[in-house]
């Protein structure tokens, strides 16, 4: 078998103390297993849910949900106007909700993160132009300008998932740049590079684990933004259409029913705000743990 070296037993013995941390965290753990779940549920949401997204069901047109005196357990939580099923609606929602908003953070994470270290890493007059270029987009939001790249497209999920990719990655590019160029400002890189430590070295060893912390903040508060504006565009007809179970998608088409049958808005509304809600709560328990043993 062969020796590791010392910084590979560090790192391992590093992220059991992080798990051991993290587990004591009963609300974070929770937030895992559901997060978890959310996952499995994407994957596996045709097979999950008891009938397919756009069967009708005759005669079942805006049935309650089963807790209210009318209801059927049949129909958990009621139907639609046309007589969907809204609980096989939700299930299959989270592919396309949830999972549009993980494929864009990991695109964001991946290209996002390679981009803001190599900002992060250059100096002189070309990090100074990066740096203004970057700060510009601060002051735009997120929402408005993926609303203007959709607008400039033909209106569908996919292309509502690149606009809100395009629309993150300035944001997230900033935060890791300045993230890094404050790290090298700190006394302990000048006496490493004074030691004739390499910029790779300086990245790998002290860089990029002490802000692994500001990382995940900022991929936590990228996926519930992503999460958000892919259904804030289904709702204004930019993202999802008919008649993709997308939970913004679902408030639009039943927004008139709102008075009449309020489930059908309320319902996939909650699961947007459950679902950015355990993304916050599993980043900010895991974030807690590896502040401990980075910073």
């Amino acid at each position: 078998m062969q020796d590791k070296e010392p910084y590979e037993f560090r790192q391992t013995e590093t992220l059991k103390a992080i798990w051991h941390d993290f587990r004591k965290d009963r609300i974070a753990l929770f937030g895992l297993y559901i997060f978890i779940l959310l996952i499995l549920t994407a994957v596996f949401a045709p097979w999950i849910a008891p009938y397919a997204s756009d069967d009708q069901f005759v005669g079942r047109e805006l049935m309650p949900p089963s807790w209210f005196p009318n209801g059927e357990v049949t129909y958990f939580f009621g139907t639609d106007d046309i007589g969907r099923d809204i609980f096989s609606r939700l299930i299959n929602g989270v592919s396309y909700t949830f999972g549009s908003a993980a494929i864009i953070i990991i695109f964001t994470a991946v290209v996002g993160g390679m981009l803001g270290i190599l900002a992060g890493m250059s100096s002189g007059m070309k990090s100074r132009i990066l740096g203004h270029f970057l700060d510009a987009f601060l002051s735009v939001p997120i929402l408005l300008i993926a609303m203007i790249i959709a607008t400039l497209m033909e209106a569908s999920l996919l292309n509502a998932m690149l606009a809100i990719l395009l629309a993150l990655l300035p944001h997230f590019i900033h935060e890791i740049y300045q993230a890094i160029q404050q790290e090298l400002k700190k006394e302990y890189v000048l006496m490493l590079r004074l030691d004739g430590a390499s910029n790779m070295e300086l990245l790998r060893e002290t860089i990029l684990p002490n802000i692994s912390v500001r990382y995940i903040k900022e991929l936590i508060r990228s996926f519930v933004v992503a999460i958000l504006d892919i259904s804030a565009l289904s709702f204004i007809s930019l993202g999802a259409q008919r008649p993709t179970p997308e939970w913004g998608a679902m408030i639009r088409d039943s927004l008139e029913l709102i008075y009449l049958a309020p489930w059908t808005v309320i319902l996939p509304g909650l699961a947007i705000i459950m679902t950015a809600l355990v993304v916050i709560i599993f980043g900010n328990g895991l974030c807690k743990a590896i502040s401990k043993h980075y910073e």
